[in-house]
């Protein structure tokens, strides 16, 4: 009777250990989850570095270029609240990846005012990269579960 109870007590037990494994597993993800979470987080990166090259040429450039700044630097602030969140074994948090998407939106937005012919390959470029790194977003959603 005392092996029984035993074998019971240490299936309970197994089973209590295997839930938590589940879910680190789950966030952090398999090969495809985490290349995603790389690709948009070059891609930010790459996109930042586009938006610091544009020289504004008047005010209104300006403006943009300070409000895309201002919403790359949100969506990497997003990006590290969920990394944070990762290696605390905790889900993502749902404001965080919003964060994100709004940021990428905003800065797409933005980068859409700048009318300045001399301007349009390197904002065309960055636009590109913002698109992408939303497509990346997308399918970190899509491959991390």
């Amino acid at each position: 009777m005392v092996r029984i109870s035993a074998v019971i007590t240490l299936t309970f037990a197994a089973l209590a250990a295997a839930v938590p494994m589940q879910t680190q597993r789950r966030q952090t993800g398999d090969l495809d989850c985490n290349l995603a979470r790389l690709k948009i987080i070059f891609d930010v990166a790459a996109s930042k570095k586009l938006v610091s090259q544009i020289n504004a040429t008047d005010l209104p450039t300006a403006n943009a270029l300070a409000i895309a700044q201002t919403s790359l630097d949100s969506v990497n602030s997003g990006i590290q609240d969920i990394l944070a969140a990762i290696f605390d074994a905790k889900n993502a948090p749902a404001l965080s990846r919003t964060q994100v998407s709004d940021g990428l939106d905003a800065a797409r937005s933005a980068l859409a005012i700048i009318k300045d012919p001399s301007l349009n390959a390197t904002v065309a470029e960055a636009q590109a990269r913002i698109l992408t790194a939303g497509q990346d977003g997308d399918k970190v959603v899509a491959e991390c579960k």
